[in-house]
């Protein structure tokens, strides 16, 4: 019933067209019936002048004057075929549209929706969820229901209302005939459909080998770079052909099932037609029916069969269909962030973070214990300590990408869970140290935060990250493409301009989450000086393993294993024998060494 809704509530308006197609094809398939019992009453009735059987066709004789007004005008039947034909046409023309209708606007409802769910599903569920397979769900499975609305759906009617009129008809004109010919019906489709139930699980290896080697594809692309840097092609593809040879075999498997199916399948309908035909000779002969009948018995059997032979692939197929649904029903009934509900305070105000704990879904130990600090309005702080030790999470609750365990954060005085997250994301700017950048120009790529800026407000943001020189150089500037994830700059260059399109916001609270890291420390020192020119409204976040980036802010954080060990200024822990002095005198050290080579 859950499949059934869902469909239902994405069919919106063609709820009233879905039932007018199984109507239609309800009429198709009767009309297709009629062109073979006239065909028996031009044998029976016109040429060996015997008496209509039928009321159907006694009521076209009586429409067109009779049988000696046909005998006599022949034509009038053919103009009645050509009609039948006509009608025929027109519905099969309605069926196969209204089906492309439907099939494509249910699926672009779907799309839309599963794609709209995946936005406001929660960072932490695209952290664990694979790429690939969500690209899978959102292209394949929605390909396999669009493909059984397009065709499948409609011709399960068509089958049923072929089989239950071809029957009746059938036992209407001899029941002893029609009781032999319905026999071979149930075995053809119970082999078909116990058939494709059996195989159903080489189609669910063969999806899953596709969505292996999907993955491999997009890794391998979106990793490029460090392919070519590491001289990696021979390796990768060879990974990627040991994935498609999988692939292959399972699903060459498959085929050669599928064609001993149809092989098969298609032996024991002809079976199934010359019983038929066999014991059709002698009712003619033993005048239990006539020739006309006889055509009838042996065109409906070969109408109802081999559909019938279809039907047990479809309903297996439909099988395939409900897995889809289902993993598609999985992602939209996944809880997704509320972004509308929530208060809307100034956020230009102090940072309270009070006895803090979180740990991530999947691990077992806490990752921040007991955070207990305060960040003023306009200060400027840097967080540092060993890889791991929580500095990235804590900022990450910040802006609630992830929620508390227990404890609480506030923001000017309002604990940040009841506050809005869009609203709250929006006045909270994170610079990370992965910058991702859209295969776009760069100006595309700096107003996707703020359309409305005006130049004058991008060139002040990238003037501040000391890129704007360096777009200028290049041959079409602002309008450069970047390439994917931003292929064509450096690294520092995308920090830059991922610091740059932060700005453009103009968040009371900005976080630089190691986002100096590939900058060099006269650019990052010229970065830090022009950020201090904001002003005293924007709070600063700096987390970074540099003493040289942290030592002028006006107080340093170290984070230990999840825990403040120390803060300070830089004057004041130096002094302090602790993480912090120690960074210090390896920094220093380095520097001096740096320093001695190059003189």
């Amino acid at each position: 019933m859950k499949r059934i809704n869902f469909i239902l509530d994405h069919l919106e308006k063609y709820k009233l067209k879905l039932l007018l197609l199984v109507l239609v094809t309800v009429i198709y398939a009767g009309m297709n019936l009629i062109s073979s019992l006239m065909l028996s009453f031009v044998i029976d009735n016109v040429i060996d002048d015997k008496p209509i059987k039928m009321t159907i066709m006694k009521m076209l004789a009586g429409v067109l004057g009779g049988v000696e007004n046909i005998r006599e005008h022949l034509y009038i039947l053919a103009l009645v075929m050509i009609l039948i034909y006509f009608m025929v046409m027109v519905l099969l023309r309605y069926r196969q549209s209204t089906q492309g209708v439907i099939s494509e606007n249910l699926v672009a409802n779907i799309r839309n929706n599963l794609y709209h769910h995946l936005q406001e599903l929660p960072y932490a569920y695209h952290v664990k969820a694979k790429t690939g397979e969500l690209i899978q769900k959102c292209t394949s499975d929605v390909d396999m229901i669009r493909r059984f609305f397009a065709g499948q759906f409609a011709e399960i009617f068509y089958i049923l209302a072929t089989a239950i009129i071809a029957m009746t008809i059938l036992f209407n004109i001899n029941y002893k005939l029609a009781f032999f010919a319905s026999l071979s019906l149930p075995v053809i489709f119970l082999y078909s459909f116990l058939f494709f139930r059996k195989i159903q699980k080489q189609f669910l290896v063969s999806d899953e080998a596709e969505a292996v080697m999907s993955t491999v594809i997009q890794e391998s692309l979106s990793g490029i770079r460090v392919v070519k840097a590491f001289n990696r092609e021979i390796y990768e593809i060879k990974k990627f052909e040991k994935t498609n040879r999988e692939y292959y075999d399972v699903t060459y498997k498959m085929i050669l099932s599928l064609g001993m199916y149809w092989a098969s399948s298609y032996f024991i309908c002809l079976l199934g037609i010359l019983s038929i035909i066999v014991l059709g000779i002698f009712a003619v002969r033993n005048n239990a029916i006539t020739v006309g009948d006889f055509v009838v018995f042996v065109t409906y059997q070969n109408m109802i069969l081999y559909p019938i032979r279809a039907l047990g692939r479809i309903l297996s197929d439909f099988g395939k269909v409900t897995v889809s649904l289902d993993r598609i029903i999985d992602i939209c009934e996944t809880p997704g962030e509320d972004l509308i509900a929530g208060l809307k305070p100034d956020l230009r105000g102090d940072i309270v973070f009070r006895d803090v704990y979180f740990k991530y879904s999947d691990d077992n130990q806490d990752v921040l214990k007991g955070i207990n600090l305060k960040i003023k309005k306009g200060e400027s702080v840097a967080l540092i300590g060993p890889t791991g030790s929580g500095k990235s999470s804590l900022v990450h609750l910040l802006s609630r990408l992830y929620d508390v365990d227990s404890g609480s954060i506030e923001i000017n005085n309002c604990n940040i869970n009841d506050i809005n997250k869009n609203y709250l994301r929006d006045n909270v700017g994170i610079v990370l140290q992965e910058p991702f950048l859209y295969s776009k120009s760069i100006i595309s790529n700096l107003k996707m935060v703020n359309p409305e800026a005006s130049d004058d407000e991008i060139y002040e943001s990238t003037r501040i990250a000391c890129i704007h020189d360096v777009i200028k150089s290049f041959d079409k500037g602002y309008r450069t493409l970047v390439g994917e994830r931003g292929v064509t700059l450096s690294g520092g260059q995308k920090q830059r301009l991922a610091i740059a399109r932060t700005l453009i916001k103009k968040t009371p609270i900005l976080i630089f989450d190691d986002s100096l890291s590939a900058v060099d420390t006269q650019t990052d020192n010229m970065i830090r000086n022009e950020l201090n020119k904001i002003g005293k409204e924007t709070t600063l976040i700096i987390i970074t393993q540099r003493i040289s980036s942290a030592k002028d802010c006006d107080r340093i954080f170290v984070i230990e294993d999840g825990i403040i060990t120390e803060s300070g200024t830089h004057d004041e822990l130096i002094k302090i024998d602790g993480l912090y002095k120690r960074i210090n005198e390896i920094q220093s050290q380095i520097i001096v060494k740096e320093e001695l080579s190059n003189a």
